[in-house]
Order: C-alpha cells, then structure tokens, then sequence
C-alpha cells in the first residue's frame, strides 16, 4: 500500500462538496441506506488527499454500489476530473451508461432548477466497448483526451494504449474478480489516479490483500427498500419434476425465470456429455412447457442479439431466459424471482453468489435452485455454504479456507500460500496486526 500511495500529486486533491451529496440524495426517489452515506464519506474522504486511494467497496449484490459510485463520480466531475469505470461485460456497459447517465443528468437538472447552492456543469457520458463502431470509439478516445468527455464506462476497451485522458482523477473496477491482476495495473498506469474496486463477493486474494492493508475496506451491509433473502436450495435430480412445477405456477403469477448452463452446446468430449448446454436445456424446457416463451442469452450470439435479447426478457416477452455466466455480473430485471443454476458443482463461490444476485431485486420473494451433474457432487461443501449463508463475506471466508488467498503479491487468485490461514479468519486479530504493523511504519 505504501508502494502504491508513495507518489503523491497534488492534482489529486478533490475537496468533497458536502452540499452537492445532500443534493445528490434530495434528488433520487429513495433514500440512501446508512451504509451508502458511510461508504460514500469514507471515499470522498480519501479522495481529499494528495496520494491515490486505494479502497475496496465490499457490498452484497443488490446493496446500492451503484449509487455510491455514482456520488462519487459526482463530486469528481463537479470539481473538473474524469472518471472511468470498467466492467467487465458489454450488456452491463451499456446498462450503466444508461442507468447512471440518466442519475447524473437528472441530477444536473435538479441543480438547475434550484435557486442559488451548488452547481455542476452537463455531465458527459460515453460508453466504449469493443463492440462500439470504429469511428465512433476514435470520437471517444479523442473527446477522452481533450478532456470533453467527463465519465467513460466500458469494457477491457479502456485498457488500450490508444486511450488516453486529459486528467483521469478516478477509476472504478465493477466485480473486480473478473479482472486480471495485470489489466487492473494497466488502468491504473493511465496517471496514477483515485482507485476504487467494487465487489459483492471478494475473490480470496483480494480479501487477503485487504488483511494486509493494500486496500482500504468500505462495506455496504444494509439492503435499499425491504428486499427479502432468497431461499437456496440443492436439488436432487429426483426434484425436477417438483421444481418445474413450482416454476409454471410462478410464471403463471407474473414472474420470470433465468436458466444458468455451464455449456452454450453439447460437448462431443464424452467426459463432458453429461454437463448441461444452453441449446439443449432450452430445447427441453420448450417441451416441458410448452405453453411459455423461452429465450436464450450466450457468448457466441452478437452484442445487438444479447441486447435485444435482454430487453425482451425485461419487458417480460419471454418467460424463461437459458443463460451462460454472461448474466453473472449487474444485469437488473426486478421482476425474475427464479434462478436455477445446472452443473453448480463447475462454478465458484463468487461466481454462484453473483447468479443468485440476479433475482431477489424487487419485494417478491425469490428462489435459487442448485442442480448438480452428479448425485455425489450436491453434497460439496460450496454448494452447502450457499444454502447456509447470503453474506458476501460469509462466503469469501469459506472460499478463502477452501482455496486459499492466492500469492499475495503474484499472479495467481487461488491456492494456499506458504503460511497458516487460521490468523487471516479472525477478523480482531487481522485489525490489530494491521494497526500494529501501520505504527510501526510510520517510524520507518
């Protein structure tokens, strides 16, 4: 962490606007959780400062990270700088550009129709995928450069060498776990700005490197509105049967279902045939209900398909959407109250944590199904976890005993390192030993 916050810059000093946050707040059509006001102090509170924060926003899926990026960014644009946020799916881009533009503009609205108080300038947006048309992303880049674009979202994109900003003060990293350590570094070189990671479950090494310092932590531990926990379960392959029927009487009563498949098509490796394909399962379930709509969402199909196909399921055209991990990170349909997840034993923690986010966002309660491609493999300790536990941290202890925290200061995110994990699980011992080991520094 000293490392990293060893070079300071005075051009990094962003005063926080205490009056543009109440504002911020007085303009949304909710109010924001006690966690997201804490959380975003704390930023704004690092960011005051002439060396480059380094912070993770550890908040359970559906916990508000959103808004808490969006007042940040905020107060950023407010006193001139530029923010980047990278996520790590297109479909999500493209839902955050829109859903935060939107915020931010609404907000510059607000402040425009109040008498005196604090002002803003029009917030400017621009999204840069991969998918983005060739002239249309050197527009981009060079509105980037010029310093005529405020907020840049996108995808592995942003990290080209060709993109370059006027005077980025902020990068935010969404789901931080789907990232390499290599391409968070290469963000990071583009000036040295603000760095904020956000997370609903942490990937072992980054919960480890919060234990020893290198991140700051802020934790969102309330919900917005009155969300009710999802109901897990591991399903025998016995229980299908039960398990569909549940489903057609919840699609019957307005919901929607998603399907999560490890495979986009059957695999011809016989070790493999048994595991679950997105084509396959969505062929069965069109013969198993016959009287629903069924669509389907993977890698192989083109942005546009994937966004057409989402924007149906959300305006509730289709009733079941068969999925591959494209879904795993943000995408929000309120009114999906089912998810089952096939061959469950194929994924992590973090990753199952992050499907089951997908439902449980609006006041109707929610299930998550677990099937597995064996009988033997429902009885894994992972899968047990997530029928016990909802916390994201809960579950990022388990994993880390399970997999270990990776090599601390290396590439690799897994694997048990060369010293015993029992002190990294206890959470007094890792505060003391950190506040033991930041005295003893500042004396160096």
């Amino acid at each position: 962490k000293r490392e990293w916050q060893g070079r300071t810059q005075e051009r990094l000093k962003i005063p926080m606007d205490i009056e543009l946050i109440r504002a911020l707040f007085a303009s949304l059509r909710f109010t924001p959780t006690n966690s997201q006001k804490i959380a975003i102090y704390e930023i704004l509170k690092d960011m005051e400062q002439s060396r480059p924060m380094s912070r993770l926003l550890e908040g359970d899926v559906g916990s508000g990270k959103t808004l808490v990026a969006t007042a940040v960014m905020a107060n950023v644009i407010r006193h001139g700088g530029q923010c980047a946020l990278m996520v790590p799916t297109e479909v999500l881009a493209k839902q955050h550009v829109q859903s935060i533009g939107e915020t931010l503009i609404h907000f510059y609205t607000y402040l425009q129709g109040k008498e005196g108080g604090t002002k803003m300038h029009h917030p400017t947006v621009a999204l840069l995928t991969g998918s983005v048309p060739k002239r249309e992303a050197e527009d981009v880049r060079m509105r980037l450069a010029s310093g005529t674009v405020d907020l840049v979202i996108g995808t592995h994109a942003l990290i080209q060498e060709t993109v370059q900003f006027r005077d980025l003060k902020l990068v935010i990293v969404d789901e931080q776990h789907r990232f390499g350590v290599m391409q968070r570094q290469r963000l990071v070189e583009k000036g040295s700005p603000h760095f904020l990671s956000m997370t609903a479950t942490p990937i072992p090494r980054t919960l480890a490197l919060t234990a020893y310092g290198h991140h700051d932590l802020s934790v969102l531990l309330e919900k917005p509105g009155n969300r009710k926990p999802i109901q897990t379960k591991v399903v025998p392959s016995a229980g299908r049967k039960t398990v569909e029927l549940f489903i057609d009487r919840q699609i019957e009563g307005g919901r929607q279902v998603f399907v999560i498949c490890p495979l986009i098509t059957e695999s011809e490796n016989e070790e493999m045939a048994e595991i679950k394909s997105v084509e396959q399962e969505a062929a069965r379930l069109k013969v198993s209900f016959p009287r629903r709509c069924i669509a389907m969402l993977h890698g192989k199909m083109t942005p546009a398909e994937k966004e057409e196909t989402m924007r149906e399921f959300k305006a509730k055209r289709s009733d079941i959407l068969v999925s591959t991990s494209v879904i795993e990170v943000g995408i929000d349909v309120p009114n999906a109250s089912i998810i089952i997840i096939e061959g469950s034993e194929r994924f992590g923690l973090a990753q199952l944590h992050q499907f089951r986010g997908r439902v449980g966002r609006d006041e109707h309660k929610s299930h998550c199904f677990l099937f597995t491609t064996t009988p033997e493999q429902s009885r894994s300790q992972r899968l047990k976890a997530m029928e016990m536990f909802h916390d994201g941290f809960k579950l990022a202890e388990i994993d880390l005993q399970i997999r270990g925290p990776g090599e601390l200061y290396g590439l690799r995110q897994s694997g048990i390192p060369e010293f015993h994990l029992s002190g990294l699980l206890n959470p007094e011992l890792v505060v003391r030993a950190r506040r033991a080991a930041e005295k003893h520094l500042s004396k160096v």
